[in-house]
């Protein structure tokens, strides 16, 4: 982009630096400031042994004579035309225009100040960035001696994982701040998004929490929640980062559950925000509803979790639920092999188990798991191998169940719209188990899944698996996943059992 002007303001500086192309109005130039070192009052010295006398500075009188004060940063105008005057400091950027102060930036295509005041005020729109912040607003006034900004209306991300939109608004390093808006997440972001907080006095930190008075939940036109007070984590590390969305129902659909919804919440519980209570529901037609209610500690020794949990099977296809209460879980921390990316996973259960048509009995399980981060072969191309050891005591029928297991991932991006997948996986079970919940259908298989994105809404997926055991096709899986905008539709045609399933997932949480 052409720029015909482009105007430096040095805040807390009278002199000020103009250049323009083709001017021909001598401006005065900044100069650096001269500082000249005070004598310091020396106490009474001394010597060292054959060496010159020494006499220590009194530091702390230096520090109150000498106080160097760091120049702030300038505020630069770039623009298509740019009109200053000398004698007030006005200043206006006609089209195209940026403002930069340090990290700052704005752009609009009409913005007018004080170099003096170091006031400037865009009446249109404009686009604010700052520490990570993109703003658009619309009556921007920024002050330059304190970095920040008040506007009419604002809309746009304070935090990469939250979209904020409302009138009289405020930025001032990175937080915002507005009278009265509304927050989403990223891809429900739309002039009514699928899903949403509005609040008074809405308070964003970035990377630490926001805050809302007067809050309401909303699914598009309908309020489904209120709430007064409300705190949402923005931690990095807290997965459920907008976990009051969570508490949306969410449609699902299986073969062996039928039609249902599902949601839950993490709630902290105590200041240090280690002690949460976690709930989890799902309702579906044919089996029901199962809650998950139960507490969270996180310490240097690990993770704690105690209460009532209902837990679908991962294990095998069936969708077999289980009800363990009262269940308590550990989860040691992860040991780390120095920078080697070798890592080693440790945990145990206690629990009382309950399964429909098996007897309610104790259980208790111990595992290891040893793996590695993924290992970068060639361009797109990354492999990952793990070994493990789990042991289950069940007290229905004494059962004893030990699982030494060993397996490899080997992933492969072959262009921006094709990917592959290939697996092996050996458990070498003794022992069983009298539940149908984590009973494995195929111990031992290997297989390859391939996927094609047709267009940047439509992915489809192949899945081929063999058991090694009986040498036959185990799974022959045919996806196609469906982007509606907040949410992701997966409708899977299983050839082998010869079943659908539907599912449909919010993204964001």
């Amino acid at each position: 982009m052409n720029r015909t002007a482009i105007i430096s303001l040095c805040t807390g500086l009278l002199p000020m630096t103009l250049m323009a192309a083709g001017a021909q109005t001598e401006t005065p130039v900044a100069t650096a400031r001269d500082y000249s070192v005070p004598a310091y009052r020396l106490t009474t010295g001394f010597t060292l042994k054959g060496g010159p006398a020494i006499t220590p500075i009194d530091l702390e009188e230096a520090s109150r004579e000498y106080d160097i004060v760091l120049p702030q940063q300038p505020v630069k105008i770039q623009a298509d035309t740019v009109y200053f005057r000398n004698s007030d400091g006005f200043v206006r950027g006609r089209g195209n225009v940026d403002l930069y102060q340090g990290s700052d930036e704005m752009h609009a295509d009409y913005v007018e100040g004080n170099a003096q005041t170091q006031l400037f005020y865009v009446p249109g729109n404009a686009v604010w960035i700052q520490n990570g912040s993109a703003m658009n607003g619309t009556g921007i006034l920024y002050n330059g001696k304190t970095r920040s900004a008040s506007a009419d209306a604002v809309s746009g991300f304070v935090d990469k994982g939250l979209y904020i939109r409302g009138t009289e608004g405020e930025m001032y390093n990175g937080q915002g701040y507005i009278k009265k808006g509304l927050i989403t997440t990223p891809h429900a972001v739309a002039k009514t998004p699928d899903y949403y907080l509005t609040g008074d006095d809405i308070r964003v930190y970035p990377g630490d929490k926001f805050t809302s008075e007067n809050t309401k939940l909303w699914f598009k036109h309908m309020c489904v929640l209120t709430y007064g007070h409300y705190e949402g984590s923005l931690k990095p590390e807290d997965h459920n980062r907008s976990f009051l969305f969570s508490l949306l129902p969410r449609p699902d659909y299986s073969s062996e559950n039928g039609f249902g919804v599902y949601g839950g919440a993490l709630f902290p519980i105590h200041n240090s925000d280690t002690l949460k209570l976690r709930i989890n529901y799902a309702l579906y037609t044919d089996i029901g509803f199962k809650p998950t209610i139960q507490l969270e500690k996180s310490t240097r020794y690990g993770w704690f979790s105690f209460g009532y949990h209902t837990e679908e099977s991962t294990l095998n296809n069936d969708h077999i639920w289980s009800t363990q209460f009262p269940q308590l879980t550990y989860v040691m921390p992860r040991l780390n092999f120095g920078q080697t990316g070798i890592y080693v996973d440790n945990g145990a259960s206690i629990g009382r188990w309950a399964e429909s048509g098996i007897e309610t009995g104790n259980h208790k399980d111990f595992h290891t798991r040893l793996s590695h981060e993924p290992i970068r072969l060639w361009n797109g191309a990354n492999i990952q191998f793990y070994a493990g050891y789990r042991k289950d005591l069940y007290s229905t029928d004494d059962a004893v169940r030990r699982d030494p297991y060993s397996g490899v991932n080997l992933g492969q991006r072959i262009n921006e719209r094709v990917w592959t997948n290939w697996w092996y996986t050996k458990h070498n079970l003794s022992g069983y188990s009298p539940y149908r919940f984590d009973t494995i259908d195929h111990p031992r298989q290997k297989g390859v899944s391939v996927g094609y994105a047709a267009t940047p809404r439509d992915t489809f997926i192949l899945t081929l698996a063999k058991d090694l055991d009986t040498k036959k096709i185990s799974d022959r899986n045919f996806t196609w996943v469906r982007d509606l905008h907040s949410f992701s539709a997966l409708v899977t045609y299983k050839q082998v059992d010869k079943e659908w399933e539907v599912h449909v997932r919010a993204k964001d949480f």
